[in-house]
């Protein structure tokens, strides 16, 4: 997260989310900044997203990715800003800080087996998200991860172990929005909620 963009659209979709997903809380959340923040700086962004942070440290490349992650370890449901999105292979050097890998979200998911972990991902190329992002959930679901996906010009990902919960919150994020189905991809197919 990097705070000059604070207050964007891709922020009111991510207040938007943790509000419909309320009642899979608490929530907190790892904002990954890219640069150093006041303390000032993240209690608005905190009050703004209407969730504790669990860390304000900045995530270098030069970072112990576990170490970072492990702040997330008291969360029941946990949301992650990575400043561009989400990586299935990791990889070391000065841009990987831009994202969380998919190693990385599978342990968030599988230490929560109660809770949600909703991740922002914008890295994906214009005119493919949905493809990219079905992938994404494929992948997840290989290793035993459950998930959908709000897929627009950002997308943002919600995973889980437990497919029975994951498909609560498909429901719910339905109900409390009024998105259109279309929006919304589940375990990596065309998602077929219910309105």
């Amino acid at each position: 997260m990097d705070l000059k963009h604070f207050g964007d659209s891709y922020d009111i979709v991510k207040k938007s989310l943790l509000q419909w997903l309320a009642s899979f809380g608490p929530w907190a959340a790892h904002p990954m900044f890219t640069h150093p923040v006041t303390d000032a700086e993240a209690n608005e962004f905190s009050r703004f997203l209407g969730v504790r942070l669990v860390s304000t440290k900045v995530f270098p490349a030069s970072s112990d990715r576990s170490s970072y992650f492990a702040e997330c370890k008291d969360a029941r449901s946990i949301f992650l800003d990575p400043d561009t999105g989400v990586r299935l292979s990791s990889f070391n050097g000065v841009l990987s800080w831009n994202f969380i890998f998919a190693d990385e979200l599978v342990q968030l998911a599988t230490a929560r087996p109660n809770g949600l972990v909703l991740s922002f991902d914008q890295s994906l190329a214009r005119g493919r998200e949905r493809q990219q992002v079905q992938a994404k959930l494929r992948h997840f679901r290989s290793r035993g991860v459950f998930g959908f996906a709000y897929v627009s010009h950002a997308a943002f990902l919600v995973l889980s172990k437990s497919d029975s919960l994951i498909e609560s919150a498909r429901d719910q994020v339905v109900a409390a929005s009024g998105l259109p189905q279309a929006r919304l991809a589940a375990n990596g197919e065309p998602s077929n909620i219910r309105s």
